[in-house]
């Protein structure tokens, strides 16, 4: 909890190095929390990016003490709030996403927002009409997915099940999957072995369905070895496989449920 009062805020804007620096020691709590949430992702903390975007953090709130225009404490709280957002954000993107332009980055994280989190589903998104005015060519949207990758730390610690004795790292399992060593690895090596391990998890959760959801998924969908079905009517697919419409509505309905249940389940480990 925050003390600050109108005179400490009015001296501090004044440059009184005593008001100032009571001042920054007041909102260091904010500070570090705010520092250790924008450095966390997928549960892990960077604590080298937190300390970073603290002291940039710390930065911010003693420039900004001369642009505040009032001394009321709930206010100026507010305002350094707001501050810290900025400066932590944009030296977040700047540090994570080295290759590509803040805008770019900031314009990748609205893709990322709009595909629930994942970045494939938001290499898509970005080039369509769902950015509006921010919509991205499939060149840019590509360099900002393979930027994002990267920053997902291959030293981050995954926890099995029956790996009770110690973490293994996520670094491990890419290593394990793409066979290629662990100190080799590269964003091209997570973005394929991702691939991989999607597809795998696809074709084994449609492996565990009935034989009629399962091929009215992959009609749906196109996958091999049935057709794309996705454009034309249910009864076209019916015909096909020797039942009603309603069945293959009601095959695709109990079908998508159990198949997101189970690749749910499956994904756990990424």
């Amino acid at each position: 909890m925050t003390h600050f009062t109108a005179e400490m805020i009015s001296a501090a804007k004044a440059n009184d190095l005593s008001a100032v620096t009571a001042l920054i020691s007041e909102t260091e709590t904010l500070v570090t929390s705010r520092a250790n949430s924008y450095a966390t992702r997928d549960g892990h903390t960077d604590h080298a990016l937190a300390e970073d975007l603290a002291q940039a953090g710390r930065v911010r709130i003693w420039e900004s003490l001369s642009k505040f225009e009032g001394t009321e404490p709930r206010e100026f709280m507010a305002y350094i709030d707001r501050a810290l957002h900025s400066a932590m954000t944009e030296h977040r993107r700047t540090v994570t996403h080295p290759d590509i332009s803040p805008v770019t980055a900031k314009d990748f994280e609205r893709a990322i927002e709009l595909a629930a989190g994942d970045p494939y589903d938001a290499a898509r998104i970005a080039t369509t009409d769902a950015m509006g005015v921010r919509k991205m060519s499939r060149d840019r949207a590509y360099a900002a997915l393979l930027s994002w990758l990267g920053t997902d730390s291959l030293d981050r610690p995954l926890r099995h099940e029956g790996n009770e004795l110690h973490d293994i790292t996520f670094g491990d399992v890419v290593a394990q999957v793409s066979s290629v060593p662990a100190d080799l690895l590269d964003a091209h090596d997570y973005e394929t072995t991702k691939r991989k391990v999607v597809r795998d998890q696809v074709h084994r959760a449609l492996g565990k369905l009935s034989e009629r959801q399962r091929h009215v998924l992959k009609a749906d969908h196109g996958i091999s070895p049935v057709g794309h079905y996705g454009d034309g009517p249910d009864a076209v697919l019916a015909a096909d496989m020797g039942v009603t419409a309603h069945q293959v509505r009601q095959a695709r309905r109990m079908g998508k449920n159990r198949f997101r249940t189970l690749y749910q389940a499956g994904a756990q480990a990424w």
